[in-house]
């Protein structure tokens, strides 16, 4: 065969480029058709799986992380060596995550690590029981609350009910046995804990004792506390009201900071009222799910770095703010505390506090901690 005859039986340019697109389309055709097949059951946004693959590698690969700040644990922890506190900061980032849960909205998403572990809607203890071989009889007590009595930016043994246990057992070591639950949560604040622990009770739950530690959340999530929602109900309802309608095609609004402004169409005072009302109501509604369920229930306000605090402004780790509306609110709290049977009012133990009471600009110190475990005990009067 002639040179000539050869060139005739070579595919042109136009006709090589033709042939790569056609194999470029039956490739992303094939691409798709396993996609499809792999994410069959994955209702993403999008109407392609290569696109929607895209997307969820993106959005791993570009998770924001929060800043880890060490040097409050070094100073509240300062036994432990810098590399052992830089992991337990870590480590209270990475599990501060949620997911969904039914009837109240969200909880902390289930975490395993060297120092903090979360299961369900509860957080691990060390320990969660003391066992006296001598008592016929052991009390089950739960215990409620916010981030505090969940225990942010602390260890699993450094936590209110741990050291409760711990507590308990060194002055009433002939007392009765005891096993202790820790369901406290970020964000939670009395509503959303009132309808945990109905939920509770009618999925058959029989504790002896309820232990809730509010007032944070209830006034600083003002918004939240003052409508009865959860702090995340923003979310709930833009996927609701947006997302179902667009099929997820919506950008998010974070309005999260809605939740600690004051209003604009209500009068201070009269707002800042219904926050009590609201405050006193849910504790009202506790202790009438407590009678139903033959559960005894204490009530606690926690210290807060915003009222009657005189070192605050000294505190290298505190929040500074000083306008809050808690110096109007818990005058109040405390002043109609008095007429409510087992409610103790915590929020003075911070006025002659020199030392480290916070590990953060919000949350207790491990020192601190065991500081209001001791007033709680108290409070609550266990006989030997």
């Amino acid at each position: 065969m002639t040179t000539q005859e050869k060139n005739k039986t070579k595919p042109g340019t136009g006709a090589i480029i033709v042939m790569l697109i056609v194999l470029v389309i039956v490739l992303l055709f094939l691409v798709e058709g396993i996609l499809s097949v792999v994410l069959y059951q994955q209702k993403g946004p999008e109407k392609l799986a290569s696109i929607e693959l895209v997307r969820t590698l993106k959005s791993m690969f570009s998770r924001r992380e929060f800043p880890v700040n060490v040097e409050p644990h070094i100073l509240v922890r300062p036994d432990s060596s810098k590399e052992v506190n830089t992991k337990i900061a870590g480590e209270a980032m990475k599990s501060n995550r949620f997911i969904q849960d039914s009837w109240v909205e969200f909880r902390n998403m289930d975490f395993n690590g060297a120092y903090m572990h979360m299961t369900g809607p509860t957080r691990n203890m060390q320990p969660g029981e003391y066992f006296n071989p001598a008592s016929d009889d052991t009390l089950d007590i739960y215990f409620f609350g916010g981030s505090t009595m969940f225990g942010f930016n602390v260890l699993d043994y450094e936590t209110i009910p741990s050291q409760f246990v711990e507590l308990y057992k060194e002055r009433f070591p002939k007392g009765k046995s005891i096993r202790v639950v820790n369901y406290g949560t970020p964000t939670y604040y009395s509503y959303q804990e009132l309808i945990l622990f109905s939920n509770l009770i009618y999925s058959g739950h029989k504790p002896d004792i309820v232990v809730f530690l509010d007032g944070i959340n209830d006034f600083w999530f003002a918004t939240s506390a003052y409508y009865r929602q959860s702090y995340f109900s923003y979310v709930f309802r833009q996927v609701f009201e947006k997302g179902l309608k667009t099929d997820g095609k919506f950008q998010l609004v974070d309005t999260a900071d809605a939740m600690f402004m004051d209003p604009k169409n209500i009068p201070l005072n009269e707002y800042n009222d219904k926050l009590v009302s609201n405050y006193f109501e849910n504790i009202e509604n506790i202790r009438m799910m407590c009678n139903v369920s033959g559960a005894k229930p204490f009530f606690f306000s926690q210290p807060s770095p915003f009222y009657n605090y005189p070192n605050q402004q000294k505190d290298p780790v505190c929040f500074k703010d000083t306008n809050t509306r808690f110096n109007y609110i818990y005058p109040l709290v405390k002043k109609y505390g008095v007429g409510h049977r087992d409610f103790v009012f915590l929020g003075d133990m911070l006025h002659d506090e020199q030392g480290y009471p916070f590990i953060d600009g919000l949350h207790y110190s491990p020192a601190f901690i065991k500081k209001v475990t001791a007033r709680i005990l108290d409070e609550m009067k266990f006989e030997q």
